[in-house]
């Protein structure tokens, strides 16, 4: 062989490695990644565990290749079972009822069943629902995004971390999912009501309003759903009033250092300080953020923040701007 041909033999064998390679960072040339899920189905079962996810998404007859990496979450349309459909009647008369804690329950359950929901909820929507509190009026914002509303309820929805929202079907078939303690399952694309891709940090920005976020109306849902690794930073600027014209009970999101007037023996309420930012695993236990926090260890589920108040919230005014990052988190939607 001369050298000349050994050089063709070898840029030829080089361009076969470089195309192999190439295919390699192309997203479902070959295995999708394997990725970290959160999955509720129909029966309401949540099921956590690693999945090779590559997902087609139907839309206008047209299929669209979503690759893990862009992916945050998938909220099916497809009708309710009867066991949703049974927790959805219940879910919508606690919240319009009078008991407290059945109220945050049914808010929790039936914003984890999404989609649903839409059209019993319009359906049981009144005039009225929007006057404070409303949390009625409020479940619809935490269902879909206005952004991704259609005349099309029975088409899924699909986010991206983009800022992307999709409307279609979903896929047939099933997904693998290897749980923690190495077995795994298949779990069909029909039984599927979400998923949700874990992502390395999800940051965000909220207000917290002193009113509409007082503990004693409604916690404000920011959308993330921490796992039992997350470690959640948080700061928070801003001022709020507890009685309007009256400084002494007026604080940063640390809270009153004092009592708020001499007809109060303490500065604490629930056990925290009154005006203090807290926050909430879904329906657990309450805990002080103030403007700086840096927590590990707390429970997995969704996270929701608030102003520390006791039941004479009406003449609260202003917000806390709150930032905060949360590892190893899941981003189910935008905070409300």
């Amino acid at each position: 062989m001369t050298p000349q041909h050994g050089g063709v033999r070898l840029r030829y064998k080089q361009g076969v490695l470089n195309r192999i390679f190439a295919s390699l960072l192309i997203p479902g040339c070959l295995l999708a990644a394997s990725s970290s899920v959160l999955i509720r189905t129909t029966d309401g079962q949540r099921l956590e565990g690693q999945a090779e996810l590559t997902l087609v998404v139907t839309q206008a007859g047209k299929p669209v290749k979503v690759a893990a990496a862009d992916l945050l979450t998938v909220h099916s349309a497809a009708p309710a079972s009867d066991a949703e459909t049974a927790k959805i009647t219940a879910g919508l008369a606690a919240i319009a009822g009078t008991d407290r804690a059945a109220r945050d329950s049914a808010v929790l359950e039936l914003t984890a069943l999404g989609l649903p929901v839409l059209t019993p909820l319009l359906k049981a929507l009144k005039d009225t629902d929007q006057h404070e509190p409303r949390p009625l009026y409020r479940l619809f914002e935490r269902l879909i995004p206005s952004s991704a509303d259609g005349f099309d309820r029975t088409a899924s929805l699909v986010r991206l971390a983009n800022g992307t929202a999709l409307r279609g079907g979903l896929p047939t078939g099933s997904l693998k999912v290897k749980k923690a303690d190495g077995s795994s399952v298949d779990v069909a694309w029909n039984s599927i009501r979400t998923l949700a891709v874990r992502r390395k940090a999800v940051s965000r920005t909220v207000g917290v309003h002193s009113l509409k976020h007082c503990v004693q109306i409604e916690y404000l849902d920011t959308g993330v759903v921490l796992s039992a690794t997350s470690k959640l930073d948080s700061s928070a600027k801003g001022f709020v009033r507890l009685s309007w014209n009256d400084d002494g009970w007026a604080t940063d999101a640390d809270g009153l250092k004092k009592p708020g007037s001499p007809a109060y023996k303490t500065n604490l309420v629930n056990g925290h300080p009154f005006g203090a930012l807290v926050g909430r695993i879904e329906t657990g236990e309450m805990f002080t953020l103030g403007q700086k926090a840096s927590k590990t260890g707390l429970a997995a589920g969704r996270l929701t923040l608030a102003v520390n108040d006791n039941g004479h919230w009406q003449n609260n005014v202003g917000t806390f701007a709150v930032t905060f990052t949360a590892t190893d988190a899941y981003d189910l939607g935008d905070a409300q």
